[in-house]
């Protein structure tokens, strides 16, 4: 009888171990599955500058639902580090097509003139090739054309241990569906300091070069928006 309590009681402290450890590791992300971006999925970056940023998430969050019938969903919103009423969303797509008819839908552009959208509007659609899970505050998206994707990604892959050194992780790496010699990453970290240092300070321009691209690169420094974390 008491070989049976105390398996019982080694059974339940176990339990207990494991449920708290649970708890701890669910509290420290502030990412849960749903917010994502996953390898595989294709998403969209829409891109344009506000006059009011407070005014425009007011709209923009009245329209969720038309968005949600459409498969859209809302995966990073980002403000420009320079300039806060810079705005980046990615969204994830069930169906592209259904995505394009969407934001070329009369009402969608009327919609963000109401909203305050001083800007036309960039679309860029891309397929994830890699990702990674990300708590951070501060991201960085660079796009640009290269050469041939698989030698240029055996070069990125190449730079880790030097992003690695500036706290710089990969968000999403894809490319982009009207232009597959396009690519489209998005890293982050925890500060913006990071980034600028990573960008001015590192072997990344010469590592580019080598890697067969074919374009200037573009790069945009962002911070998480407030209401995400």
């Amino acid at each position: 009888m008491k070989f049976f309590k105390n398996k019982l009681l080694f059974t339940l402290a176990l339990i207990l171990t494991i449920t708290m450890s649970y708890s701890q590791n669910s509290k420290k992300s502030s990412f849960t599955m749903a917010d994502q971006i996953l390898g595989g999925m294709t998403c969209v970056i829409v891109q344009h500058s506000v006059a009011d940023f407070d005014n425009w998430k007011s709209f923009y969050e009245k329209d969720e639902k038309r968005r949600k019938k459409a498969g859209i969903t809302e995966k990073l919103l980002l403000r420009g580090a320079s300039d806060s009423n810079y705005i980046t969303v990615v969204f994830e797509l069930e169906h592209v097509k259904k995505a394009r008819n969407f934001f070329e839908d009369p009402n969608t552009p009327k919609l963000m003139a109401s909203a305050g959208v001083t800007s036309k509007p960039i679309f860029t659609y891309f397929k994830v090739k890699n990702s990674g899970i990300s708590t951070a505050k501060s991201f960085l998206i660079i796009q640009h054309t290269v050469k041939n994707y698989d030698d240029w990604k055996k070069e990125f892959d190449k730079h880790q241990k030097v992003r690695s050194d500036y706290k710089i992780s990969l968000t999403a790496l894809g490319k982009d569906l009207d232009n597959p010699l396009n690519v489209v990453a998005i890293f982050n970290t925890d500060n913006t300091d990071n980034i600028t240092s990573f960008l001015e300070k590192s072997d990344l321009k010469e590592v580019m070069k080598n890697a067969g691209i074919t374009s200037e690169p573009v790069s945009q420094i962002m911070a998480l928006a407030k209401n995400n974390y």
